[in-house]
């Protein structure tokens, strides 16, 4: 079994679909690293796939559905029996009721449907880190390090949050790899520049729930969501509640 890393370590992912394009479309499109997250294994072989994630263990498994010897059900199946303890994000063609039923009795995280886009999977990836912080405890967002430059990119995320903000522009702009900008947020935050933004919007989000004239469609836009749904999950896998309930909460 892999031995786990410190706590500024990185979530492994492992990626397993029968088409080798899929998998480098996938490596290449996504912003693993903006969102904490390093890929530590790739197959085509359901069944040499099996053998393997347990060893490397894994945080998150992303898995094809329809792959021969074994579907994407029957691997995760395998592998829970195997004592895998990783999050699954099924990525299919297909929505078909059985199928997606089944995913989702083996607690599966998430269910998504091909095509996936960036920004599709940087929403996936959003959600995913949220749920495997959660027993990782982490720095306030917004105190001052001891590295003046940083803090001069934490000052300009702070005051720009609610826009687009990506990990290559931001580490160009003051002058950083995107690596070490990366070390930068587990250095300081225990957590990627991802989460911490999603902190910073969370708490606009419910900042902005007190003003009762705003649509909370309205709320998730001013806080940098222009897609409503992701803004509403995001919103209750992180308090708990969604936002009606908590602006109900508050009257």
């Amino acid at each position: 079994m892999a031995e786990k890393r410190g706590k500024m370590r990185m979530y492994r992912v492992y990626l397993v679909d029968d088409d080798e394009l899929i998998l480098d479309d996938m490596i290449a499109i996504t912003p693993w690293m903006e969102a904490g997250f390093e890929v530590c294994g790739k197959n085509t072989n359901p069944l040499d796939a099996l053998k393997e994630i347990p060893e490397l263990d894994p945080d998150a498994v992303f898995v094809d559905l329809k792959m021969p010897d074994l579907n994407g059900n029957e691997l995760i199946f395998e592998l829970k029996k195997a004592g895998c303890k990783a999050e699954f994000v099924m990525i299919s063609a297909y929505d078909d009721f059985e199928n997606v039923r089944s995913f989702f009795k083996q607690t599966g995280f998430d269910y998504v449907l091909k095509p996936v886009g960036t920004e599709d999977m940087r929403g996936i990836l959003e959600l995913l880190s949220m749920k495997l912080s959660k027993d990782r405890p982490s720095q306030p967002a917004g105190n001052p390090t001891d590295n003046p430059n940083f803090n001069e990119l934490i000052e300009y995320v702070n005051e720009n949050f609610t826009g687009k903000i990506q990990l290559g522009p931001l580490a160009a702009r003051f002058g950083f790899s995107k690596g070490y900008v990366c070390a930068l947020f587990q250095k300081y935050y225990n957590k990627s520049l991802s989460l911490y933004l999603t902190d910073l919007r969370m708490e606009y989000a419910k900042k902005l729930l007190e003003e009762k004239t705003l649509l909370v469609k309205q709320v998730g836009a001013m806080c940098g969501y222009a897609d409503y749904y992701h803004f509403f999950k995001v919103f209750k896998n992180y308090f708990g509640v969604s936002p009606k309930e908590m602006r109900n909460s508050a009257e």
